[in-house]
């Protein structure tokens, strides 16, 4: 199979399961295509993984996509998740806990300071 050929094959694939075309993927496929194969197969790697089930991949993958603030993949990802069956109410909890765990870093991360304002007179 010709590399072009191969790379459509996947981004069709992934068309096919987000519902709609994979924007970052199509605008990447143009810029390093040998990438698209290597994303699908980092994908598939995570998805086979055996211990952790398929809806909490699913709901990391929102949770950390809202963390990290990218409204593009938390779009993606509620889409995906939706589409396999994970419940409105399940990935809001995501979102959610999303939100819980990132604010509570700002305390983690504020520590040393703190530690200062507590020690000094």
């Amino acid at each position: 199979m010709e590399k072009h050929s191969a790379v459509e094959q996947i981004l069709k694939k992934m068309a096919e399961g987000l519902g709609e075309e994979p924007r970052p993927m199509v605008l990447l496929s143009k810029l390093m295509p040998e990438m698209i194969a290597k994303q699908a197969e980092d994908r598939k790697f995570v998805v086979e993984l055996p211990h952790v089930p398929a809806k909490y991949k699913q709901l990391i993958m929102i949770g950390v996509a809202a963390a990290v603030s990218s409204h593009l993949c938390t779009e993606t990802f509620v889409k995906i998740a939706h589409r396999a069956g994970v419940s409105k109410e399940e990935i809001a909890e995501a979102i959610i806990t999303a939100r819980f765990a990132l604010a509570s870093t700002t305390f983690a991360s504020a520590v040393e300071g703190m530690e200062y304002l507590t020690s000094t007179p």
